[in-house]
């Protein structure tokens, strides 16, 4: 990591996923470049959904209820999203809704069998909520987004494609803010919430790193890494405005593959997509779409190309082949 940091004369280095950040800020010394976080012990706090379920009840904030597999429907998730497995280096691990006991017996078996700790909690039903903050070295809030997502893949248990921001809820924000001055956070943190009818919102998740549907709250304003990384260079950030409400975010491949599973709803993906903010197509700069539009295509020829599906790879059993997804 040193070499490319010298080579490419970088001043800053952030880590794509939860597993990167870790092990980058472990060896932060040696990166020859800043790492833009705060003490490692409090990074690996803030990754641990124990310790941060933990923080979370200390701040005022609603968490899932500990469930047992004979409960499900239920989330089963690690209590670290990365592990090293031994025939193939890390691993990524998801949360998981799991339908049936059996089902979540399974799961919880396969976690513990690529050396997960699992936890069962009670599933929540609500609204997919997330705020997006930016904290400074003395993990205080410098600015931050709201955004409320009106639609998921696989459903229940997916990803946001279709959200848009809404005002910021300031009680919720003012106990996330709590939140992140215990884990002495320093920089973005996306929290997210289930908020069911009648009942506060359960804190779910915490992204300390660059996440999937980031395009939405750069639409709406505040350029959150640019203020990052502003920070942590000691240099006078951008100017930090009111975000914008209203502002849509879509992801378009997967609310293509929703309409073609579900077998509705085509024509309606294709015209959400028509005003709202992309991951990846952007008219100022369509390479990155273009390079993925390609690599989705020499993906669909070689599985047609396969002879008798050939091209596919044996998983594991149960629940594991949606949990496992190396990087």
């Amino acid at each position: 990591m040193r070499q490319a940091v010298t080579a490419g004369g970088y001043d800053l280095v952030f880590g794509a996923g939860d597993g990167e950040v870790l092990a980058l800020s472990a060896a932060r010394d040696q990166l020859g470049a800043i790492f833009p976080y705060g003490p490692h012990e409090d990074v690996a706090r803030a990754f641990d959904k124990v310790a941060l379920a933990e923080a979370a009840s200390r701040a005022g904030l609603s968490v899932p209820a500990a469930a047992q597999p004979e409960d499900a429907p239920v989330v089963i998730k690690p209590r670290r999203t990365t592990v090293h497995d031994p025939e193939g280096g890390p691993l990524r691990l998801r949360a998981q809704v799991v339908e049936t006991p059996e089902e979540a017996s399974g799961q919880v078996e396969y976690l513990e069998s690529v050396g997960a700790e699992p936890l069962v909690q009670e599933y929540v039903e609500g609204d997919l909520v997330a705020h997006v903050a930016v904290t400074d070295r003395e993990s205080r809030v410098v600015t931050a987004v709201q955004q409320r997502t009106e639609s998921i893949w696989p459903s229940r248990s997916g990803g946001s494609i279709r959200a848009k921001t809404e005002p910021v809820d300031e009680i919720l924000g003012e106990r996330i803010a709590a939140l992140l001055a215990d884990l002495n956070w320093f920089g973005i943190a996306q929290t997210q919430f289930q908020a069911p009818p009648g009942r506060e919102p359960v804190l779910i998740d915490l992204n300390g790193r660059f996440y999937g549907s980031m395009a939405l709250v750069l639409a709406a304003g505040p350029n959150l890494p640019a203020i990052w990384a502003a920070l942590a260079m000691d240099r006078p950030p951008p100017l930090v405005g009111a975000p914008r409400d209203g502002v849509r975010y879509h992801w378009l491949e997967s609310d293509l593959r929703r309409a073609v599973n579900e077998r509705r709803g085509l024509v309606g993906s294709l015209g959400y997509a028509l005003a709202s903010r992309h991951g990846l197509w952007d008219a100022g700069d369509p390479a990155p779409a273009a390079r993925h539009v390609k690599r989705l295509a020499g993906r669909a020829l070689r599985r047609v190309s396969a002879p008798n599906g050939s091209e596919r790879k044996s998983q594991p059993a149960d629940g594991a082949v949606r949990a496992r997804q190396r990087f």
